[in-house]
């Protein structure tokens, strides 16, 4: 019989399952508890007020540890510790006083990769990082990240680049990695006989609105679309900003067609895919989107970036459309063939939910996630 497993999860976002990182560990590890193991969570909601703030990049790591440092001190210590990359350093370097759990480091994004492509952006005319961030975020997180990463007993890293970039640049052994995919509840695509693929006028963007999501491709490719479509909407899901502040990056003519949603269940959820028609995601750069599978659980077809996660798990022609990062042309040039064929937004969009229902639901993805648990702690305990 398998051990019961101790678990703490501890990421530094909300505890509520609005954002992508607190849905794809909450939902992940629900298959955990199903399992007959014990799941705690620590998380920013849990840092108190007087250490949180801007010094929370600090003070996190520290209180993660202390709370693993107690566990083990009231003979109840943690089997495993699942801590997000940026928080990682202090517990997978410091770890005796927790009573030695397995420290999985989890990586939505390599933060290093992520640096650097915001330094690329200063090529490209598109800004980059202030002067203030170029001093302070290095010496505040990206050592980190990398002592964390080093330090770990394995990570669950989001994309094949990523992978590529802990093995070469890092010289991780990739015995210590593993791919680990969002997933989405087959609810999603319980809706599958209702959506009608024969008419579209309504884009999806599910995300941050944030540079990093390429939102300085998405609005000028939705600007030229609108002038030719008149009836065409888009609709962003979660912004994290207000609908005025989102509206002000378009043309004032257009404003009105460009409305903002937010979530608060699964749900609500489903009910935003189910009315929207095509999903739409130029990002830069990303782990693998949540919103990316559920966009594909819900038949949608979809226009995404050929980077990162996206081109895991889309591949072009076949279950999505791909396009070159920092391309409004491109981005529009690929919308603009599905709302224009009725019949290619069907064949992708029901290729892209054959594919998720297939690979991606939530016992799916936990599964490898759960081998990668019970093996260190079985390794741990010399059983192995």
């Amino acid at each position: 019989m398998k051990k019961r497993l101790r678990i703490l999860v501890a990421h530094n976002v909300p505890r509520p399952r609005t954002g992508g990182m607190s849905r794809l560990m909450g939902f992940i590890h629900d298959y955990m508890i199903s399992e007959g193991h014990s799941v705690d969570s620590f998380c920013s909601d849990d840092v108190p007020r007087r250490w949180s703030g801007r010094i929370t990049r600090f003070t996190f790591p520290l209180l993660a540890r202390q709370r693993a440092v107690e566990a083990a001190r009231s003979g109840n210590p943690y089997d495993l510790i699942n801590i997000h990359e940026p928080s990682a350093a202090a517990i997978s370097t410091f770890k005796k006083a927790a009573g030695n759990p397995s420290v999985v480091v989890t990586s939505y994004g390599i933060e290093r990769r992520a640096w650097e492509l915001s330094l690329a952006e200063r090529q490209f005319s598109r800004g980059g990082p202030s002067l203030k961030t170029r001093l302070i975020y290095p010496a505040t997180i990206l050592w980190q990240s990398r002592w964390g990463l080093v330090r770990a007993d394995h990570i669950l890293c989001s994309n094949s680049e990523d992978n590529d970039y802990l093995v070469q640049r890092l010289k991780i052994s990739p015995e210590k990695i593993t791919r680990m995919f969002s997933g989405a509840d087959s609810t999603y695509a319980m809706n599958v006989t209702l959506r009608d693929y024969t008419s579209a006028n309504r884009l999806l963007f599910a995300g941050t609105w944030i540079k990093r999501k390429g939102i300085e491709d998405l609005v000028p490719a939705f600007t030229a679309l609108a002038s030719l479509h008149a009836n065409l909407t888009l609709t962003i899901l979660a912004a994290g900003v207000s609908e005025a502040e989102v509206r002000s990056t378009f043309p004032e003519g257009i404003r009105s067609r460009v409305f903002c949603a937010s979530t608060q269940s699964e749900i609500e959820n489903i009910t935003v895919y189910s009315a929207s028609d095509i999903y739409v995601l130029p990002s830069l750069f990303e782990g693998t989107p949540l919103t990316l599978v559920e966009a594909m659980m819900s038949g949608m077809p979809i226009v995404t970036s050929a980077t990162c996660g996206m081109k895991d798990v889309i591949r072009h022609e076949e279950n999505g459309l791909l396009v070159p990062t920092r391309s409004p042309e491109r981005t529009m040039a690929a919308i603009e063939r599905l709302l224009n064929d009725a019949q290619l937004r069907a064949r992708l969009g029901r290729a892209a939910q054959r594919e998720a229902m297939e690979k991606y639901s939530w016992e799916r993805v936990a599964e490898p996630v759960l081998e990668v648990y019970e093996r260190l702690c079985s390794r741990q305990n010399g059983h192995s």
